[in-house]
């Protein structure tokens, strides 16, 4: 009898994202036509449907208000495959949302992010859904989470009966959740100005190092349109380009970075990464963050990582 494969389980940020294109260059403090456009969003809601159309199984652990974005992003993400079951409804607050203003050429030109329920996800709220976590074949956290919960998960990661514990970044201002001890941590994603706002240097290799110093055993800096940085077994980094995406066939940006998450996780669960190394996993990471940049939807709707052939135990 074939075993059922464990999941993935993401902690973190579900949200609606409210997408507005201005048709000309943004003229700040006057009106600015823009069309518009409300998908679902959140880090770790994005990973977690990127995942689900690639057939793997995942649960999403997070918090939405009592409200009609909550019910509607639930309905959705079980649509996409995501058990919900552990999400938590709350009365009186509001789901988080991020509005995102992009530029003509659908470049991010402003965001803005109501995810203050974030912090109701305490290492209380955490603890009652460690049994989730400790089932899990591998545990994806975005830094939405609030530090004292993003520091109980990596103490709870040390752990050898641990499920890996991937964190991923979600802005420059909340590096500074990160925990300073990072023993337990199997990969860090995050871009290059994140690394610089938590490392204090402009020196990829320098930033990457101190993470490494941290306890991190991995880590991946996106680079954009550029591509990424990956660690090595030897100890270095290795660069991969992205695909090249012609200007003209750049739609929307927002969830690229998810996407591009989401294809390293697919190489840690699937146990491609302790096959053949980083490289094959970051080049469908970066194949599928180039797809999602040329489509409106925040997570592109088709399988782009190769469905499950076989369980993962």
């Amino acid at each position: 009898m074939t075993p059922t494969p464990r999941p993935v389980v993401c902690l973190g940020g579900a949200n609606v994202d409210r997408k507005l294109r201005v048709a000309a260059p943004v003229r700040p403090g006057s009106s600015n036509p823009v069309s518009a456009r409300e998908t679902f969003g959140g880090v770790a809601r994005n990973v977690a449907e990127n995942l689900a159309r690639c057939g793997v199984p995942v649960q999403l652990l997070t918090a939405v208000g009592q409200d009609a974005a909550g019910r509607t992003l639930l309905d959705d993400a079980v649509r996409c495959g995501i058990d919900t079951s552990a999400v938590e409804a709350l009365a009186g607050v509001l789901t988080g949302s991020y509005t995102a203003v992009l530029n003509p050429d659908g470049s991010l030109h402003l965001a803005l992010a109501h995810m203050d329920l974030c912090e109701q996800l305490t290492p209380e709220w955490l603890h009652a859904r460690s049994g989730q976590c400790r089932a899990a074949g591998l545990v994806v956290a975005d830094l939405n989470l609030p530090a004292a919960t993003l520091a109980a998960l990596v103490t709870a990661a040390t752990d050898v009966q641990a499920p890996p514990l991937v964190l991923v970044a979600v802005s420059e201002a909340k590096m500074e959740r990160l925990p300073a001890r990072l023993h337990g941590v199997a990969l860090l994603v995050l871009n290059q100005g994140e690394l610089a706002a938590w490392a204090g240097t402009d020196r990829l290799a320098d930033g990457v190092a101190r993470l490494q110093a941290a306890g991190v055993r991995d880590v991946v800096v996106t680079l954009g349109a550029a591509g990424l940085c990956h660690t090595t077994a030897a100890g270095g980094l290795a660069f991969l380009a992205a695909p090249a995406v012609p200007p003209e066939a750049v739609v929307d940006v927002t969830g690229a970075g998810d996407a591009l998450a989401a294809g390293l996780c697919h190489g840690l669960w699937t146990g491609a990464v302790a096959a053949h190394g980083w490289s094959p996993s970051c080049a469908q990471a970066l194949a599928r963050a180039a797809l999602t940049v040329q489509s409106a939807e925040t997570v592109v709707p088709d399988a782009g990582f190769g469905r499950i052939s076989s369980p993962f135990p």
